[in-house]
C-alpha cells in the first residue's frame, strides 16, 4: 500500500468518517437551499442525497394525486420539492393554475424528459407528450386540422355514433332490470365507434388487430400502481440503467405493441390513398392535412415531421386512447352519479321528451337540449378523469404565484384541487348539473375554474370530438333508460395518469 494511500486508511476513524458524512450532508443542504431560493415551499431539510424528497410523497396512496396530498397540506397551494434529479412545483389553487395554463402558458408549455414518456411516444413524437417546438406545433395543426375536418361534418359524425349508441341500448335491453356492470360494453361500444372515426367503415373491435389495441389500452389504464410507479421512476434518472427499469419497460412495452398495430394499419392505407377521395376517416383525414400543408413546412424539423411515419403512429394512437378512454371512462362516472341521484334523471328525461317527442337524439338537438349538456359539465369536473395535468416544464425562466420558477422546472396543475375547491365551487364534492346553468335554464359554457381538457397552448387538442360523443351517448341512454344503482352507493376512484371509477354495477329499467 502506498503511503498516501496508507496514511488515508489510518485516518479513517469512526469521528472521521461521522465528520465527513456531516460535511456532506451539509453540503448537500445548502446546495438544496441555495437551488430552491425564492422558489415556493416545501420540505428541504428531508431531502436527501440522489433521492430527493421522494419520503415525503404517501407513495401507498390509491389515487395519484393523492400522492401529494400532506404536502399541500403542510405547504399550501403551490409547494416545490426535488424528486430523483427533478425539481417539482406543484400548483393547486385556482389562480396559480390559470396563471400557468392561461396566462404564462408559452412559459410552461414544454414537457418532460421522463423516460417512460419519451419511449413511449417514440422519442417525444406524439402531441400529448411531445415537447414544445417546431415540430410539435407543425402536426398539432396538422392534428387539428384533421379532426375539425372531420368532426365538423355532422352527417358523417352521426352516422359513426348513431349505429353504436343503437347497439348499447339493444345490449341494456338484453340484461332486462338485472345487475350489469357497464365498463366493459362502454369501453367496447365507444372504442367501435373510435375505429370507425380513425380507420374506415366496418373496423371494429371484432377485428384482431382492433381487438388487441383496445385490450392494449384497457390495459395501460387500468394498470394504476404499475402506471404510478413507473411515473415515480421516471423522474431517477439512474434508473434506466438498472435492472428495475423493467417496471417501466412493461408499460412502454405496451405502447410498443400497440404502435406495431397502428403502423401496419397506417402503411396499408397510403398504399391506397387518394388525395383526390373524399375524406371519410380521421387516418384520411390525416394524410390528406398532411399532403395540403405539405407546402407550408417552413424549417427542415417541421418537414422531418411531416414524412416521419412515428408522428404519424404517435398521432393515431393519441387519438385512439384519448377518444375511447376519456369518453367511456367519462360515461361510467356519469351514469354512476346519476343512478345515485335520480331527480336529475328526472329532470333530463323530461328534456329529452319534451325536445325530441320519440324520434333519436342528433347534434343539431344541442342548444334545446342544456341539461344533457350540464350534466356532461359536472360530470367532467367531479369525475376528475385527468386529476393532475399531464406534468409541464418551465420553457425558460419565469414566475409563478410570485415565485421564481427557474427553467426546466417541472410543474404540475392540480385541476381536480381547482375542481373540489369551495371558494370556487359551492358544495364542490355534490353533484349538481344545474351549477352549470343560468336563471333561464341556459347552458353556462365559460364560468372559470373548469379545466377537464386542459388549458391554453397545451389544451387537449380532442376536446370537440369528445364532447360531440359525450352529448350522443348520453342522449341515447337517458332517453331511453332509467338507471338505479344496485349497490347502494357511488362509486371509489383510482387514477394514475387517468383516473376511473372502480366496478360497479347498476340496473337499467327500459322508460316506456
Amino acid at each position: 500500500m502506498s503511503p498516501v494511500l496508507a496514511t488515508i486508511y489510518d485516518s479513517l476513524s469512526l469521528g472521521n468518517v461521522f465528520l465527513l458524512l456531516l460535511l456532506f450532508f451539509l453540503l448537500h443542504y445548502l446546495i438544496v437551499l441555495y437551488e430552491f431560493r425564492n422558489m415556493p415551499p416545501g420540505p428541504r431539510l428531508s431531502s436527501l442525497p440522489v433521492l430527493g424528497n421522494i419520503f415525503s410523497l404517501d407513495l401507498n396512496a390509491d389515487r395519484m394525486p393523492d400522492t401529494f396530498k400532506s404536502l399541500k397540506k403542510t405547504y399550501g397551494d403551490i409547494f416545490s420539492l426535488k424528486v430523483g434529479s427533478y425539481n417539482l412545483i406543484m400548483a393547486s389553487s385556482s389562480e396559480a393554475v390559470k396563471e400557468m395554463l392561461v396566462k404564462k402558458s408559452a412559459d410552461f408549455s414544454g414537457r418532460s424528459d421522463l423516460y417512460t414518456f419519451y419511449k413511449i411516444t417514440l422519442g417525444g413524437k406524439d402531441i400529448v407528450f411531445g415537447n414544445y417546438g417546431p415540430a410539435w406545433r407543425f402536426y398539432r395543426k396538422l392534428f387539428i386540422t384533421a379532426l375539425r375536418q372531420y368532426v365538423s361534418d355532422s352527417p358523417l359524425i352521426e352516422s359513426r355514433v348513431s349505429p353504436q349508441a343503437e347497439k348499447l341500448i339493444h345490449f341494456m335491453e338484453q340484461q332486462n332490470g338485472a345487475p350489469f356492470d357497464p365498463a366493459d360494453c362502454l369501453q367496447r361500444i365507444v372504442a367501435d365507434v373510435v375505429c370507425g372515426i380513425i380507420f374506415q367503415d366496418g373496423l371494429n373491435t371484432k377485428n384482431p388487430d382492433m381487438d388487441k389495441l383496445l385490450k392494449l389500452n384497457v390495459k395501460f389504464v387500468e394498470s394504476a400502481d404499475a402506471v404510478k410507479m413507473a411515473f415515480i421512476l421516471d423522474f431517477f434518472r439512474g434508473v434506466r440503467h438498472l435492472p428495475i427499469k423493467a417496471r417501466q419497460d412493461r408499460i412502454v412495452q405496451l405502447f410498443y405493441d400497440m404502435h406495431d398495430i397502428i403502423r401496419k394499419l397506417l402503411r396499408e392505407r397510403k398504399e391506397t390513398f387518394d388525395p383526390s377521395e373524399p375524406v371519410e376517416d380521421f387516418m384520411s383525414a390525416l394524410l390528406r392535412a398532411r399532403y395540403d400543408l405539405d407546402a407550408e413546412c417552413k424549417s427542415d424539423e417541421e418537414r422531418s415531421a411531416v414524412l416521419s411515419e412515428d408522428y404519424f403512429i404517435a398521432a393515431i394512437e393519441d387519438m385512439f386512447l384519448a377518444g375511447f378512454e376519456s369518453t367511456s371512462t367519462t360515461l361510467r362516472f356519469a351514469l354512476a352519479f346519476l343512478a345515485n341521484h335520480p331527480n336529475y334523471q328526472e329532470d333530463i328525461q323530461r328534456q329529452l321528451d319534451e325536445v325530441l317527442d320519440g324520434r333519436s337524439p342528433s347534434l343539431e338537438d344541442r342548444l334545446k337540449l342544456p341539461l344533457i349538456q350540464a350534466m356532461i359539465l359536472e360530470t367532467l369536473r367531479l369525475g376528475n378523469v385527468v386529476p393532475l395535468a399531464i406534468p409541464h416544464v418551465a420553457l425558460t425562466d419565469t414566475t409563478l404565484g410570485g415565485y421564481r420558477v427557474p427553467k426546466d422546472t417541472v410543474i404540475f396543475a392540480n385541476t381536480e384541487a381547482v375542481h373540489l375547491d369551495p371558494k370556487c365551487w359551492e358544495d364542490p364534492t355534490v353533484f349538481n348539473p344545474y351549477r352549470h346553468t343560468d336563471a333561464d335554464g341556459k347552458l353556462i359554457t365559460n364560468q372559470g375554474n373548469f379545466y377537464p381538457f386542459g388549458a391554453g397552448r397545451r389544451v387537449c387538442a380532442g376536446e370537440s370530438l369528445a364532447k360531440v360523443e359525450l352529448f350522443l351517448f348520453s342522449s341515447w341512454l337517458l332517453q331511453n333508460f332509467t338507471f338505479l344503482p344496485a349497490e347502494g352507493h357511488p362509486p371509489t376512484s383510482k387514477a394514475s395518469i387517468i383516473q376511473f371509477p372502480q366496478r360497479y354495477k347498476i340496473r337499467a329499467i327500459k322508460r316506456n
